[in-house]
């Protein structure tokens, strides 16, 4: 990714009634234009990015097992991401989030 990382978080949904509603990771520890790259692993899961003040900018990818997202630059601060419910997935998904962390 050539970024440096010192923060990794570790998500695990259980099935597809596990869900992460629309946020963008914009926390003052992140700095205004973090590298964000997520690590998939287990069941295949739709993410979806959507533009703040414009809908129709929006993208959906399924996200396959040892599928690497990287969001970077203006991402976070122009566009909201979430993971929506899949009622028929019924494995579990780990999601390793990988992060730069800051003295605030």
């Amino acid at each position: 990714c050539d970024a440096p990382f010192n923060s990794v978080l570790c998500n695990l949904y259980r099935s597809g009634a596990d869900s992460m509603g629309w946020h963008s990771d914009a926390e003052p520890e992140l700095g205004p234009e973090p590298v964000i790259a997520s690590l998939s692993f287990g069941a295949v899961r739709r993410f979806r990015l959507r533009h703040r003040h414009d809908a129709s900018r929006a993208l959906e990818l399924p996200l396959a097992p040892g599928s690497l997202l990287v969001m970077s630059g203006a991402t976070q601060r122009n566009y909201r991401h979430d993971l929506p419910k899949a009622a028929r997935v019924a494995a579990p998904r780990i999601n390793l989030t990988f992060r730069q962390i800051r003295p605030v």
